[in-house]
């Protein structure tokens, strides 16, 4: 099989009927049952995403069959772009996208609040930063339980002629909406250049205007994020980085 893209869980090879297969690693294996489940109610509520056609096992190995999306990936979009009025355009339709996820309710997923703590306190971090960071995050939970992607970045976004497809759901949980962007932030949060640092400052802007939540807000949930990504097991400079934004003392994109 042709082998189209691949990342740290998974790897997406062309298949048949006009279809891709998503296959889990070895270390990965069977998280496709989940995410195939996902798809299949995010497509009954009307959400962009590729549909799943259920899951095979082909050497040994467990995937998920999806429709094969013809179209780059939005950041690819964005590398080509050398106006600011169209990286901000697309910063619009991407906060609008984030958002139409973030309002919609998808019974039974993961709690996200529940999954943070749990992830704080494998960070790695010093005691009295995770317990100021799960204080924080009490404190910032507002109740709010709609589906966070948890992994929405422009290289998840698939820019086709039918619109535009969000793809990569193994993340995905209910709860604030605001935590959601924050996560966005993060991601690229440590490596953004021009055009893509013009595009984040944008959706940091815009998103925060449409929730009417303050920039303070934002900030705490950052820190949230950044710490909870620490217990993904990431080394080096980007753990020391984490660590600064976890701490307070790095903001993103103002």
């Amino acid at each position: 099989m042709e082998l189209l893209a691949e990342g740290r869980m998974a790897e997406v090879f062309a298949y048949e009927d006009g279809t891709v297969v998503k296959l889990d690693r070895p270390e990965w294996s069977g998280v496709s049952n989940f995410e195939s489940d996902v798809l299949v109610r995010a497509a009954a509520a009307r959400l962009p995403v590729a549909r799943s056609h259920g899951v095979v096992t082909i050497d040994g190995r467990c995937g998920v069959v999806l429709d094969r999306i013809n179209g780059g990936t939005l950041r690819q979009v964005l590398d080509v772009q050398e106006g600011e009025p169209e990286v901000l355009a697309l910063a619009q339709q991407f906060v609008l996208l984030q958002q139409t996820i973030n309002g919609t309710v998808i019974e039974g997923l993961p709690d996200l609040v529940t999954r943070l703590g749990e992830e704080l306190t494998r960070s790695g971090l010093g005691g009295r930063v995770v317990g100021a960071l799960t204080d924080l995050l009490a404190e910032l939970d507002d109740g709010q339980r709609g589906v966070c992607h948890f992994d929405f970045h422009p290289g998840n976004v698939l820019v086709s002629a039918d619109g535009w497809i969000v793809i990569d759901w193994i993340t995905v949980a209910s709860g604030p909406p605001m935590a959601d962007l924050a996560r966005t932030l993060v991601l690229d949060g440590n490596a953004a250049v021009p055009p893509m640092y013009e595009f984040m400052q944008a959706v940091r802007r815009h998103g925060l205007a449409a929730r009417d939540v303050s920039d303070t807000t934002c900030d705490g949930w950052v820190r949230v994020a950044a710490g909870a990504r620490l217990a993904e097991g990431f080394e080096g400079e980007y753990a020391e980085w984490l660590a600064e934004v976890a701490g307070g003392r790095l903001r993103l994109f103002v």
